[in-house]
């Protein structure tokens, strides 16, 4: 069974989801590991974003809590971090302060452009154009200087977007992302899958071909996500996935304990 490692609860800015429900649902799915990922954006915070900072010392301490009640199903601690480089010394104190099992890392704004999410971030330049500025900040963000362990939804750019042309397709961006996957392999990092995709047109997050081109430059760590808000998207596209790695040969993913990576059968 998949172990989801991308999951958001009431801990995050946008969502109302309880803790305890993942964890009922994991047990009635026969699971027996979940992450929560918490958002922290410094980014945006600092962009001036109305965005309310996860009460981190709350969430880890009431996670801990319910460490002692979950029964069979193993709870990891994550973090999901907004990259930009200003923010690495404040995410390298918040690492050294809390004992988190991984940190994901991920791109959701540009400078001076704000967060992908918003049309906004796409006047003044073409799709292809904004696209390209966002490889170039994840392209940076998996060289950056702080102890991260999965590149979170590679794609994210693509998420809300509806016009023609909107998926990306490696073939479309095959340089630079080349660079990205090669990077990401020589630094040990894990690429995330993530299985929230929105109105991108792609299976996932990212699409199967630049995995596929992850797989052939030698990429080994693979993990899952599913960047559910609320219980009804756990494991979400979950028997897609695990039909796809069995296409590909792939015979195990990862999760991160302590900061370690953990490999297990799918």
């Amino acid at each position: 069974m998949l172990v989801d490692l991308h999951l958001h609860t009431r801990f995050s800015f946008d969502s109302r989801e309880a803790m305890e429900n993942y964890i009922e649902k994991a047990k009635e799915c026969g699971v027996s590991a979940l992450g929560f990922s918490e958002h922290y954006d410094y980014d945006a915070y600092v962009d001036g974003a109305d965005i309310p900072e996860t009460d981190i010392a709350a969430y880890t301490a009431y996670l801990d809590g319910l460490k002692q009640r979950s029964g069979n199903v193993k709870l990891l601690k994550g973090i999901e971090f907004g990259y930009r480089d200003f923010a690495v010394d404040e995410y390298k104190k918040l690492i050294d302060k809390f004992d988190f099992d991984y940190i994901i890392n991920s791109v959701h704004t540009l400078p001076n452009r704000g967060d992908c999410f918003h049309d906004g971030f796409f006047r003044g330049k073409t799709l292809r154009e904004n696209y390209f500025d966002y490889f170039e900040a994840v392209l940076e963000s998996v060289k950056a200087d702080y102890d991260f362990q999965i590149i979170g939804h590679i794609g994210y750019v693509s998420r809300y977007r509806t016009e023609s042309g909107a998926t990306i397709h490696y073939k479309d961006f095959s340089d630079i992302l080349d660079e990205i996957l090669k990077e990401i392999i020589a630094r040990d990092k894990c690429l995330e899958i993530n299985s929230s995709t929105g109105k991108s047109g792609s299976q996932f997050l990212p699409d199967c071909d630049v995995v596929d081109r992850y797989l052939e430059l030698g990429g080994e760590k693979l993990s899952f996500g599913s960047d559910a808000h609320s219980v009804s998207a756990f494991l979400n596209k979950g028997a897609k996935l695990k039909d796809y790695l069995n296409r590909r040969g792939v015979k195990r993913l990862f999760y991160y304990e302590k900061r370690k990576p953990v490999p297990y059968l799918v």
